[in-house]
């Protein structure tokens, strides 16, 4: 078995190509997880599995065996208050790795893991990984990669939430959902993803009340509209140059 020292490390680290660099920017730091890039010798040891829409995967306090790469589908994470409100942390969409820290380290996951649609998945055992981190220098970057932008989203998340009322983060939820799920029809960006005011809400972290004043206010100003469950942005721009009024 081969291990790294420091100095290996450091040399191997100097001769990764830029496009890896700059995976990790503000950019990446949103409520939706996405990555590119994934190692090939990686997705040769996962196990392929199928949940169906609204099974649990990791339930709050499990302490996962392994960790899984999400093929197709969309995974939400969640966690849920003493009432039994939902709060959504964040989706993991396709191509993206999950529980990755929890199965190295050993850590209890600190919320719920569920399928919000038909899902293919590989599973990672702990054993077959961990030999990879140990051999393999661009499975170790990927772990490092990850964990890492997971990281500072989550510290990103707080101070938005600190920083900002729930009209600006609406509008940062929704050029999220454009850069990520959106596709233009008539000049318009649809959210090829249905969403609702509920589900909105549990993002924001914020009432439905309130979520459906804001998501209200966005219409009157001819910002966005809702057809068939699906919104539509109907001027990127002007959205942007909106959410960017509120900060000032």
């Amino acid at each position: 078995m081969m291990l790294y020292t420091l100095d290996e490390f450091q040399e191997n680290l100097s001769k990764v190509s830029v496009p890896f660099m700059k995976e990790i920017r503000k950019d990446n730091f949103t409520q939706i997880i996405k990555l590119s890039n994934i190692s090939q010798k990686l997705l040769d040891v996962g196990e392929e599995v199928f949940f169906a829409r609204n099974k649990i995967l990791v339930s709050a306090g499990d302490v996962p065996d392994g960790f899984y790469y999400l093929k197709d589908g969309l995974v939400k994470s969640c966690v849920y208050s003493t009432n039994g409100d939902e709060y959504v942390c964040g989706l993991i969409d396709k191509g993206s790795i999950f529980l990755e820290a929890n199965a190295i380290f050993s850590i209890p996951s600190d919320g719920y893991f569920k399928t919000m649609e038909p899902s293919h998945l590989l599973f990672f055992k702990k054993e077959n990984f961990l030999n990879l981190l140990q051999t393999d220098f661009d499975v170790t970057l990927l772990m490092l990669r990850s964990i890492t932008c997971k990281f500072l989203a989550s510290g990103y998340f707080f101070t938005e939430l600190l920083a900002h009322d729930s009209e600006w983060r609406l509008c940062r939820l929704l050029l999220t959902f454009a850069d990520n799920f959106g596709i233009e029809i008539e000049n318009k960006i649809k959210l090829n993803i249905k969403i609702s005011q509920q589900f909105i809400s549990d993002m924001l972290g914020v009432n439905r009340g309130t979520a459906i004043k804001v998501i209200n206010k966005l219409k009157e100003m001819n910002l966005i509209e809702q057809t068939n469950g699906y919104y539509f942005i109907k001027d990127l721009q002007r959205l942007k140059n909106h959410q960017a009024k509120i900060t000032t």
